[in-house]
């Protein structure tokens, strides 16, 4: 039998970092990246408080996520795209990636929506930002997960930030941004 490779593309970290970030700690296999083997523990330990078992993050609802990408596919259907909507915190809320579409667009639209909540700002005012300010764009350059690209737009309830959506994929003429404003106006008169 041949052997099959997998290769974890480097967007991927965030989603694992994030997942094992939230996840409350309880002892057994699988808490904190370490691989469950079938073996449970003889005395595992008890399970953390009700309190620290609770993390909440805000974020736009599965439905409002859904519907915000679904809008977007629909608008701009001669594209392959992948739509992305992350948490307050940045973490995956939906990754949505149509048939026929390259689920590399899914990663980039996910590091699009990661950088808007990291840096606060719409990823398309970071584009020149980061030519300019060379430190700027170091850091953006060092970090596999953020991506000065236009397609990343904040999700806001008033002046809070709870999330953000991600498109990639909408070329020629970088049209990313275009085609996530059409997901953001749909749902943002219900974002709570």
């Amino acid at each position: 039998m041949a052997k099959v490779r997998f290769s974890v593309p480097r967007a991927l970290t965030l989603l694992i970092v994030s997942s094992a970030a939230i996840a409350a700690s309880s002892g057994l296999p699988g808490d904190h990246g370490r691989p469950f083997d079938g073996v449970m523990p003889a005395n595992p330990p008890p399970p953390p408080a009700a309190s620290a078992q609770h993390h909440e993050v805000r974020a736009p609802s599965m439905a409002l996520a859904l519907e915000a990408a679904q809008a977007i596919v629909a608008a701009c259907k001669q594209y392959a795209l992948g739509v992305t909507v992350v948490n307050a915190e940045g973490a995956p809320k939906l990754v949505y990636i149509p048939d026929g579409s390259d689920a590399g667009h899914g990663y980039m639209a996910l590091r699009k929506a990661y950088t808007a909540v990291t840096f606060k700002v719409p990823t398309s005012q970071l584009v020149s930002r980061a030519r300019e300010d060379q430190e700027l764009g170091a850091r953006i350059k060092a970090d596999p997960n953020l991506l000065a690209f236009s397609g990343g737009l904040l999700l806001k309830v008033g002046d809070e930030i709870i999330g953000a959506i991600g498109v990639s994929g909408a070329e020629p003429g970088h049209h990313d941004e275009e085609c996530g404003r059409v997901g953001l106006n749909r749902i943002k008169d219900r974002l709570k």
